[in-house]
């Protein structure tokens, strides 16, 4: 595996990763693990996949939980994560935010 092609793969999942805390432990341990394409693609594939879950529950103001620091991400192989559904009727099964502007009117 080419230096320079992890270091732009890392650069690639760090820009999409939406939690930028520990870039240097990240990257440490982005350079250790047994990278190819093939992986690379999965990690990629399953990190779009689950900001565009993230979006739409947060478009439908469901709670959904923020993701952990990037270097837990890859530690706990969170790519191999099954995702909840995402049909917006399931969505709103799962749990819906509950809604506080009653609340300060204690």
């Amino acid at each position: 595996m080419d230096k320079l092609q992890k270091q732009l793969w890392f650069d690639t999942f760090w820009k999409e990763y939406p939690k930028k805390v520990g870039k240097k432990q990240c990257k440490t341990y982005w350079s250790k693990l047994k990278m190819s394409a093939e992986l690379f693609t999965i990690i990629m594939d399953s990190l779009v996949n689950q900001n565009v879950l993230r979006a739409k529950y947060a478009q439908n103001n469901t709670w959904y939980p923020n993701p952990p620091d990037p270097i837990r991400w890859l530690k706990y192989e969170r790519w191999e994560d099954e995702l909840p559904p995402i049909d917006i009727k399931e969505v709103k099964q799962v749990y819906i935010k509950p809604k506080y502007k009653d609340y300060d009117e204690r």
